[in-house]
């Protein structure tokens, strides 16, 4: 399988197939200047480029914006032409023909910081405000903006990929790239290779970057955007005082393009809250602010907005803690009750038992709302699709589905000693119970914060809980037959729900060859799990919406808080709506993150609509972590199955091609990833808790290889602090919390030989939300397996 080999699109003629054959339509490559040195692979002619180049973006302004390879010949080019731009986080490679000699490398940082060196290696940020200012069009190119220079830092370093030995040079960026925006990468021939010779451009790219021989038109839009990058690359150099005539600054340029990055926020801000996002759409086209206002509210029936749905709790279905576990929690202290919501779906559900299409499908643009904006508007791919992008961000619903909704309630008549003697009951009916949204782990379910649920209710805290897609109580759960809302042998919940409430697996699981099973409730096995699906390496914009889905389904669920305190589920039920804290665990953490984010985002932004959000008031991430492709790869636990999954059908893991599967998932998951959220929860003032188990095996801690990934890495695009033992206050700083024993989740159940871990990540949770962040009790049951700071 050869990913990503198609790059220039047949479109606009460029997919140079077609050229190939006689010298009259291709140069021959001795003319002019020939290189035959170490130099970077750069042929227009045999598609040999660097995988993020903007030439794949060629056919974008008559298009969606989307890219476009081709009609895909895989799962990975699929999601390249799905695409609206680049990441702003991952690593990216430039291939060599030779070897590179890692200490000739140097950075603009390395030589600002006394490295000695001349820098050799470039990624430069433009200004693209000329024209309509879309960062795509070349033609909006205006000169460098001097404003990133400072906030554009990356790392360098030689790689050995695919066989070769140093034949790579891997850009890394140490902080999130701008959204939206152009950047311009070049290398000079300052690199030096292993024999000590320089390196040099290759023929190919001498040829374009030059006037003569003549090319056929086809390539002419290359030759033009080679000598325009040239041309940029070249004041640059002449601006660091590093040359001093033009031609000799353009002579010195190995390889130089552009990569354009997308706008990761843009989708789930948009979603969260449409009438802002219209309005400030037509006002930035020039409409008058209020008609403006006036047409963003007139399409609220046709939006995504958030808002209280239909929700059912019914008091039959509530089972005491102590009764739900046959002992294994005290009696008395909480009860579980199962109901239903309906949620918005914008992600596909299958038809029938048989039908798994869903698994092959992704959000598309809503065209029904698109047709009220103006003609031509979504703007239609150039396959025919519509695809959610930033330029178009709202998403058609598919339809409506209902779900598990999950809700524990305290015994009214406890007095945690936390109260100083007031009951539960007496914190319900003065300000209703502090409510934590509970956010689950992949291939895990609802019923997973059983243990912290009867922690928190032994503190007067209630919890809400529902399913990500793909997930729900699975035929292997402990649960299955108490709480499964489709088997259970307890609980009449077809009766008292109706038929259409369903588990969100669908019921389907994963045999032991990674193929889509029905979920066996007989005889059900380790392989008849939840969340099979949810990462889905055949269809990788599938997963992105899955974590898109996600948030939206707790938008949902946060805006339905008033009404499921309505239901007085327990006679007396009251939720604290001004006192929401979410919780999550792995993936929840991930998802929870980016939701707590967008909640806050989207209140501010619907101010002026009325926004039917409640507050987070606090976030707490257990063993989450950030930039989700190389956190997987990296992962003890689902790296090597990703690599098995990858080499079955012939991509090895020290390939060219696996470094491109990962640079591409990266990109495509980008609008779901913390790593492109965490610094803007930090700026909302939202006081956030971070654990991390040291070692932990699924979510990796992190790698000084990237700098961005897992969870020391979310932790530092949270700007948090390292807590130690005492008490803590994060409610302006971030904390993270490391533990040296114990496992993944910990937080929830005792791992590792260490039940001292979990009563103290509970202690950790339960005084947080007491106490809104300000008084973190680190240490209280197990200090000596919390990490000390670093002096």
């Amino acid at each position: 399988m050869h990913i990503y080999k198609k790059v220039l699109p047949a479109a606009v003629a460029m997919a140079l197939a077609a050229c190939g054959g006689g010298s009259d339509t291709v140069p021959d490559q001795s003319e002019g200047a020939t290189y035959l040195g170490t130099h970077p692979r750069f042929d227009p002619i045999t598609s040999d480029l660097p995988l993020n180049t903007d030439l794949i973006f060629a056919a974008a302004a008559t298009s969606d914006g989307t890219a476009n390879v081709g009609v895909p010949e895989n799962a990975i080019e699929a999601a390249v032409n799905k695409l609206d731009g680049f990441s702003v986080s991952a690593y990216f490679d430039i291939a060599f023909e030779g070897s590179i000699d890692a200490a000739s490398l140097c950075t603009p940082i390395q030589a600002a910081m006394g490295a000695g060196c001349a820098p050799n290696i470039f990624l430069v940020p433009l200004d693209t405000s000329g024209g309509d200012g879309d960062a795509l069009n070349p033609d909006n190119i205006v000169g460098i903006n001097a404003s990133l220079m400072a906030t554009t830092a990356f790392t360098a370093s030689v790689e050995s990929v695919g066989g070769g030995s140093n034949n790579t040079l891997r850009i890394t960026p140490v902080a999130p790239l701008q959204a939206k925006t152009k950047y311009l990468v070049f290398l000079t021939e300052g690199l030096m290779d292993t024999s000590g010779d320089q390196v040099g451009g290759s023929a190919s790219y001498r040829i374009m970057g030059a006037n003569e021989p003549a090319l056929p038109a086809t390539l002419a839009p290359v030759r033009a955007a080679v000598q325009g990058w040239e041309t940029i690359a070249a004041g640059v150099l002449m601006g660091a005082g590093l040359h001093t005539d033009m031609d000799e600054a353009k002579d010195s340029v190995v390889i130089s393009y552009t990569f354009t990055t997308t706008d990761p926020l843009a989708p789930l801000v948009a979603m969260a809250a449409p009438r802002a996002a219209i309005y400030q759409s037509q006002v930035d086209a020039g409409a008058d602010p209020s008609a403006a206002a006036a047409n963003a509210a007139a399409l609220e029936p046709v939006l995504s907005t958030p808002k209280a749905r239909t929700v059912a709790v019914n008091a039959a279905t509530g089972i005491d803690f102590g009764t739900l576990t046959q002992g294994a929690l005290a009696a008395d202290v909480g009860t579980l009750y199962t109901g239903a919501i309906d949620l918005p779906y914008y992600q596909k559900a299958p038809a029938s038992a048989a039908d798994l299409s869903y698994l092959q499908t992704d959000w598309s643009a809503d065209q029904v709302l698109g047709s009220q904006l103006g003609n031509g508007i979504p703007p239609m791919d150039v396959d025919g699709t519509y695809n959610v992008t930033y330029r178009y961000p709202f998403a058609a619903k598919t339809g409506d589905e209902t779900v598990p909704l999950q809700v524990t309630l305290p015994n009214p008549a406890a007095t945690p000693a936390e109260l100083g003697g007031a009951s539960c009951a007496q914190v319900r009916d003065n300000t209703g119970y502090p409510t934590v949204i509970y956010v689950h782990g992949i291939t895990s379910d609802r019923t997973s914060v059983m243990a912290l649920g009867h922690t928190l209710a032994s503190k007067c805290i209630a919890t809400v809980a529902i399913d990500l897609p793909v997930h729900g109580v699975p035929a292997n759960s402990a649960f299955a037959a108490a709480l499964n809302v489709e088997n259970s042998q307890l609980i009449p919940f077809q009766t008292l729900y109706g038929d259409g409430l369903h588990e969100r697996h669908f019921n389907v699981a994963q045999d032991a060859s990674g193929n889509p099973a029905a979920m066996n409730f007989a005889n059900p096995t380790a392989l008849d799990g939840s969340g099979a699906w949810f990462i889905n390496l055949a269809d990788l914009t599938n997963t992105r919406d899955n974590l898109r889905q996600s948030v939206m389904d707790l938008l949902n669920l946060n805006a339905s808080l008033e009404a499921i305190s309505a239901l007085d589920i327990d006679g007396n039920g009251s939720l604290n709506t001004d006192n929401v804290t979410v919780v999550g665990v792995s993936l929840g953490s991930i998802v929870g993150s980016v939701f707590s984010t967008v909640n806050q985002i989207a209140m501010s932004n619907d101010a002026s609509f009325g926004s039917n959000l409640n507050p987070v008031v606090g976030f707490v991430g257990s063993a989450g972590g950030s930039q989700l492709a190389h956190l997987l790869n990296t992962s003890p636990t689902f790296g090597p199955r990703i690599q098995a999954g990858l080499a079955a059908n012939g991509v090895e893991s020290t390939s060219e091609d696996y470094q491109r599967f990962l640079y591409v998932a990266q990109s495509t998951m980008a609008s779901g990833d913390p790593v492109n959220f965490a610094s803007t929860l930090d700026s909302l003032n939202v006081p956030v808790l971070l654990q991390q188990i040291n070692g932990d095996t699924v979510v990796p801690n992190g790698d000084p290889a990237l700098p961005l990934m897992g969870t020391e890495g979310l932790a530092s695009l949270a700007g948090a602090n390292q807590l130690g033992a005492g008490a803590a206050n994060v409610t302006s700083t971030p904390g993270i919390v490391k533990m040296t024993a114990g496992g993944h989740a910990s937080l929830l159940t005792p791992s590792g030989g260490a039940p001292q871990v979990t009563a103290e990540l509970q202690a950790q949770v339960v005084s947080f939300v007491l106490s809104n962040g300000a008084q973190v009790a680190v240490g209280s049951q197990a200090a000596a397996d919390v990490e000390a700071p670093a002096p």
